[in-house]
């Protein structure tokens, strides 16, 4: 099985945010029992709070940092429509990986436009293959301006 590039994937509802962090937190070897106890609450009140999408506001970004991802915070930015979330690049040269993942998407989100304004269809994968598309032009842009000022890593973890 293929592990997922974590780094293109966005959340299209809060549900799915969550499930997100979740999973990938169980990628990371935390699961829930080590998450309820990092957060300090019990493991049914973590469990209530997903199933319900109901968890405190002022809980949100603790539970993002113990998964290792911001989809929720990510989704919140973006669910009005007229926001786009770009990470802050550490000013490191793109690899050739990067660069060709960057035009892949970039060539997808180009085929859908024009086929939605063609027949009128996949509205919805248009428009998260143009978001996914500004977010990584953004991201390479500011790192192009960062790259002769590169930042240095905290405690040797590079996000």
């Amino acid at each position: 099985m293929r592990k997922r590039r974590w780094k293109s994937v966005r959340a299209t509802s809060l549900s799915e945010a969550v499930d997100l962090c979740v999973e990938y937190a169980s990628e990371q070897r935390r699961p829930i029992k080590v998450l309820s106890d990092l957060m300090g609450v019990e493991m049914k009140t973590l469990y209530r709070w997903l199933s319900d999408t109901s968890m405190p506001l002022n809980r949100v970004r603790q539970f993002e940092a113990f998964c290792g991802m911001s989809f929720i915070g990510e989704y919140l930015c973006m669910a009005p429509g007229d926001k786009a979330v770009v990470s802050i690049p550490a000013g490191k040269k793109a690899s050739v990986t990067d660069l060709a993942d960057v035009q892949g998407n970039f060539s997808e989100a180009l085929t859908l436009l024009s086929r939605f304004y063609q027949h009128g269809e996949a509205l919805e994968e248009t428009v998260a293959a143009l978001t996914n598309t500004l977010s990584q032009l953004a991201y390479q842009r500011s790192n192009v301006l960062k790259v002769g000022q590169p930042e240095l890593e905290l405690f040797g973890v590079r996000a």
